[in-house]
């Protein structure tokens, strides 16, 4: 699989959060520049559109999401950038990216421990109709590569996947582990 536009949704436990909260977190992010690896540039706002992409930070090699999509807040890192290696090993690295992102946002001191992530349901999507179309053949393809990489970051736990063939939608699958382990155990799992 050569597909790079990798995306991953980590679904906060609530949504208890005014939809502007987090415009200020991600200014401060770019005035610091306080995430390795990522050039961060501007912040975006899309409150105003129903179930869609919230409030976003860009970067040269990402986009940082605290997305409503599904009516469902979480964080969604869009990578943009290819990074090295295998699709497994991009993936990881996207996973790891993702993670990352969201320890820094629980440990934000303006949210007070408010905002939590759940670490048995990620959501990856590819971003490429092209390499990747929403069809049961790219779910084969990619199906080991998701095993392997599930067992990485759930520490050998029990885990689903579920994709949904839609040719109006990107590919996605979901990764539902039976139990919740911590955010900090998928950080070491993963890298």
């Amino acid at each position: 699989m050569d597909a790079f536009k990798i995306a991953v949704k980590l679904f906060a436990t609530d949504d208890a959060f005014p939809r502007d909260q987090f415009i200020p977190i991600f200014h401060h992010w770019i005035q610091s520049q306080s995430v390795q690896g990522h050039l961060l540039i501007d912040v975006a706002d899309y409150a105003h559109v129903a179930a869609g992409p919230g409030t976003v930070l860009v970067s040269s090699q990402a986009n940082f999401h605290m997305d409503r999509g599904e009516n469902r807040l979480g964080l969604c890192y869009w990578r943009k950038l290819p990074l090295p290696g295998t699709f497994a090993q991009r993936l990881s690295g996207v996973l790891a990216e993702t993670i990352k992102a969201a320890m820094k946002l629980e440990a934000e001191p303006t949210l007070n421990g408010r905002l939590k992530f759940k670490t048995n349901e990620i959501l990856i999507r590819l971003n490429d109709r092209l390499l990747a179309p929403n069809t049961p053949q790219t779910f084969a393809q990619i199906k080991e590569d998701l095993q392997t990489v599930g067992r990485n970051l759930f520490g050998g736990r029990a885990f689903t996947m579920k994709s949904h063939d839609s040719p109006q939608a990107l590919f996605e699958v979901r990764l539902h582990c039976e139990q919740a382990p911590p955010i900090a155990e998928l950080a070491r799992n993963i890298q």
